[in-house]
């Protein structure tokens, strides 16, 4: 009896864990999504805000069992923080974080990462919440972002002087 209910334990705990990794949120003990329930939380949490192109120069990287893509990024302007002219997007290849589209010209929400896979490169903060399409002047979410306050999204103008009354304060480690 003690051996069965000890099997089915761990049968549920393995079945929980492949779970969360196959839906993004889990891989080793590192935590891949930030949850925002609105821009200005998004914002409140990026200390790294930048405008400018996904270049064509990508990368693919697989770290154990787990693949990641390097995209460069052209920066235009860096809205909140400090980067050099070019940097290096890193991304988890799951679908919460939809790959970067060569020639895009976008506003990306970031955080330095730190971790053992790369060096020199940034995260996108809340996978999918944090990256925009800028289409003229227009600001446009990924399809799958659910984010309240769109009224900040209707113009790049609209988008910019919001993160400008937003301090940075972020709600957890990064």
């Amino acid at each position: 009896m003690k051996k069965t209910l000890t099997l089915l334990l761990c049968g549920i705990i393995v079945s929980l864990g492949i779970s969360l990794i196959s839906c993004g949120f889990w891989r080793g003990d590192v935590v891949l999504v930030e949850n925002y329930a609105s821009v200005d939380d998004l914002i409140k949490d990026s200390p790294i805000i930048v405008i400018g192109v996904v270049d064509n120069k990508t990368e693919d990287i697989t770290y154990g069992e787990v693949d990641f893509r390097l995209t460069q990024f052209k920066v235009e302007t860096a809205v909140r923080g400090t980067v050099t002219d070019t940097i290096n997007i890193f991304q988890t290849k799951i679908d919460q974080d939809p790959a970067l589209q060569k020639g895009k010209r976008m506003i990306l929400f970031l955080v330095k990462y730190e971790g053992p896979v790369t060096d020199n490169a940034y995260r996108i903060k809340g996978l999918y919440m944090g990256q925009y399409k800028i289409e003229g002047t227009r600001v446009i979410k990924n399809k799958d972002n659910k984010l309240t306050g769109s009224e900040v999204l209707d113009s790049l103008d609209a988008l910019i002087a919001r993160i400008n009354t937003v301090d940075y304060a972020p709600q957890n480690s990064n």
